[in-house]
């Protein structure tokens, strides 16, 4: 998990713990160091460092798939990174905001490269890549990853979201 300590004085708060008890309401934020802001909620899959989620207005976090950014029901959710592994159905803290953070990405995905929903559920690629559907927005990959498997690369996110066709009507 990236090194962030909470700055918000919120008791209790372990950014990288994960509980099968709701220890906060969904969707508490957070605020960290590195400028990073925090969401909690509870997974509907498990989610390993670097997975993306979207995070529906009750808190519970989805896999960030293509398709479901181009449902028209999915505008108005948040976009969160799990920095550490979070399993089905347990509570857990997201990344939403901030630096230094871990982004899982399949093929090649080079610093400043624009960046786009992949192929694998809850990563990203290479938004020039074959098949990209949904292009992201407010995430700049600082490291680059280059694997044909899913791979972890550092990123700073600024309200990530995705301008795929499906959400323009």
């Amino acid at each position: 998990m990236a090194n962030q300590t909470p700055v918000s004085s919120l008791i209790g708060a372990n950014l990288s713990a994960t509980t099968t008890t709701q220890l906060f309401a969904l969707g508490t934020r957070l605020e960290a160091t590195d400028g990073t802001v925090w969401q909690f909620v509870q997974a509907t899959g498990t989610f390993t460092t670097g997975y993306l989620v979207n995070i529906n207005p009750t808190g519970t976090a989805f896999a960030l798939t293509s398709a479901l950014l181009q449902s028209p029901g999915v505008q108005g959710v948040d976009i969160g990174v799990a920095q550490g592994v979070i399993s089905e159905d347990e509570y857990g803290w997201v990344a939403t905001k901030g630096r230094n953070l871990y982004v899982l990405c399949t093929g090649t995905c080079t610093g400043g490269a624009q960046v786009a929903v992949g192929a694998g559920t809850g990563r990203l690629q290479n938004a020039e890549a074959a098949g990209v559907s949904a292009t992201m927005q407010g995430i700049y990959i600082t490291t680059s990853a280059s694997t044909a498997t899913a791979s972890v690369a550092v990123a700073t996110l600024t309200w990530p979201r995705s301008i795929a066709v499906g959400n323009l009507g």
